[in-house]
């Protein structure tokens, strides 16, 4: 039953399938449009608590900053006090001078500093070599000073202050957090005599930190570059958070930065619940799309790829009785059938156009070299005419059978192609007859190892030796010469003729040129002849070329396909030749 009902709705239009498969479409823009409103409250929201936030940052970052200049400009005040650094040029002989530098510093010191207390400055330290002098409360510890680390990090300054995290500290019976705001001393000729620090309650700090108005739940601290935390603000939330929304603003003073991080727990249960109904929706819709993909893909998809590799296996000329024939959609089986129907059209047409070509072709090639017999029995006739003149009787035995060998090379084997061996055999013939006309010529063949056996068309060569003797020989002064180079280039027969007479002046090159190219008839039937026959037979990217300059001379190169062992297709000549 189930096999009879899916087998109906594979009949069906492709219009109402559509239908099935795009009914997903009509929820799915809903889920887009409820996850956008959702990710658009989210940003807004974050937006302005970010930029209230900041804005509070921004200006707690600000009074620390203020708080640290002050502070900064103090300790430049009094560590480069002249009268104090004059206090350090000498070191203390005995315990009253000590005394005496010790009661000077009070009295240099305080007035800049104001009040030393343990709730503000507490102390300021001077390290140099007339000894160590404290103004205020001293530690039990010296406040660390003897750290060699401590010592490196102010020199390493060269003057700029420095300060150095919070540590605890024993000051009389109690216990202080107090920052060390430290720099080089120098004398009046800014070399360094020594170090001097104060010694700052962290509590002020603190104060700046719990006086911003940023709310509960939120983490607030100072760091330095190495992202520890010099303080922070003490936290009133029991539970931390996962989603956060930290807030960074860098100190203009120091490498302090201003760290805020805020919860957004209660921002996100509005839109984790919208998220949670969006989700179960998104699962419903992919569930239905994934069974509309199903009969999209077995109805449409597969028949589709079948009928492209129908395509293809017709395009590599596959027969149509050979393409595969597939079940699906109604419309794309009748466009299979149609495409292997008119698939047989094609193939019956190129089998005939095949037929017709070739007919063709062997009757424009029977034409061609019928048009060069004319034309060579003329000028072999009309050498031998000079010959009886000239020379009487003596040289027409060989004359003769010279002529015999070439009509019987012509007329007897009817191939087109013909063992290389055998045409040089025939134009050494050619020649021989041609000396007697243009006896002061000299003619010699250059052909490499193994070339003798490979096959060209007959008469290839004839043409371009008479157009260097008639064109290039004839009206020189001087003994001429022609010579053939036979040569292998990249797996092709490269066919060179040179000859050293008169050159083809440019105007006549360029239409010689331009009749090569098929860009007008020109008059040369010999070379044009040529022409056709390689490109008619071979393909456009071989031919005939010609180059040449006036007085120095011609060379006409041919570069045909290098044929070895091929059958030869003969052309068939009717009984009337």
């Amino acid at each position: 039953m189930w096999t009879f009902e899916w087998y109906k709705l594979r009949n069906w239009k492709l219009q109402n399938k559509l239908i099935i498969i795009y009914i997903p479409l009509i929820v799915l823009p809903s889920v887009v449009s409820l996850i956008v409103l959702t990710n658009s409250y989210n940003q807004t929201s974050q937006k302005i608590i970010g930029h209230y936030s900041k804005t509070i940052i921004n200006l707690t970052r600000d009074k620390i900053d203020t708080q640290v200049s002050d502070y900064n400009d103090l300790s430049l005040k009094v560590f480069t006090k002249t009268e104090i650094s004059q206090l350090f040029e000498d070191i203390p002989k005995n315990q009253f001078e000590r005394l005496s530098i010790q009661r000077k510093l009070d009295q240099y010191t305080r007035p800049i500093i104001g009040e030393i207390d343990i709730n503000n400055i507490i102390s300021c330290v001077f390290i140099t070599k007339s000894g160590r002098f404290v103004v205020g409360s001293d530690n039990a510890d010296y406040y660390n000073d003897y750290e060699q680390a401590f010592i490196d990090n102010i020199e390493k300054a060269k003057g700029a202050p420095i300060w150095f995290n919070p540590r605890e500290f024993r000051v009389g019976s109690q216990k202080v957090q107090a920052f060390r705001l430290a720099r080089v001393i120098k004398d009046n000729n800014f070399q360094p005599i020594g170090i001097a620090y104060l010694v700052i309650n962290s509590r002020w700090l603190q104060n700046t930190l719990e006086s911003a108005q940023i709310g509960s739940g939120v983490q607030l601290a100072l760091r330095d570059s190495r992202n520890q935390v010099v303080v922070k603000k003490d936290m009133h939330s029991d539970k931390s958070s996962k989603d956060t929304l930290d807030i960074v603003a860098q100190s203009k003073e120091n490498s302090w930065s201003v760290f805020a991080s805020f919860s957004l727990d209660e921002l996100y249960r509005t839109v984790n619940r919208m998220s949670s109904f969006a989700i179960g929706l998104i699962a419903l819709c992919t569930v239905v799309g994934l069974v509309a993909t199903y009969i999209f893909v077995i109805d449409l998809v597969i028949p589709i790829k079948h009928l492209r590799e129908n395509m293809h296996q017709g395009i590599k000329g596959i027969r149509p009785h050979l393409m595969t024939k597939f079940k699906g959609a109604r419309e794309i089986g009748e466009l299979n059938d149609l495409f292997i129907s008119v698939l047989y059209e094609i193939y019956n047409l190129v089998e005939e156009v095949k037929g017709n070509e070739k007919k063709k072709r062997k009757a424009e090639l029977k034409l061609l070299q019928n048009q060069l017999s004319p034309h060579f029995l003329y000028n072999t006739l009309n050498s031998i005419r000079w010959m009886a003149l000239i020379r009487k009787q003596d040289h027409i035995r060989e004359m003769v059978d010279a002529l015999t060998h070439l009509l019987t090379y012509s007329l007897r084997n009817t191939d087109e192609l013909v063992l290389l061996k055998d045409e040089l055999s025939v134009m050494q013939e050619y020649v021989k007859i041609q000396k007697v006309r243009y006896q002061n010529f000299q003619f010699t063949i250059h052909i490499e190892d193994d070339l003798e056996n490979v096959e060209i068309f007959k008469f290839l060569l004839q043409p371009l030796i008479e157009n260097a003797l008639v064109h290039g020989l004839s009206s020189i002064d001087r003994p001429g010469e022609i010579k053939l180079f036979i040569k292998e280039s990249n797996n092709q027969l490269l066919i060179q003729v040179s000859d050293n007479g008169t050159g083809i002046p440019d105007e006549r090159l360029l239409s010689l040129q331009e009749m090569l190219a098929g860009k007008n008839e020109g008059n040369s039937i010999g070379l044009r002849s040529v022409q056709e026959r390689i490109q008619m037979h071979y393909g456009s990217q071989y031919g005939l070329q010609i180059l040449s300059m006036e007085g120095m001379g011609t060379t006409m190169e041919i570069l045909i396909p290098l044929i070895r062992d091929v059958e030869v297709e003969t052309v068939e000549e009717s009984d009337d030749c």
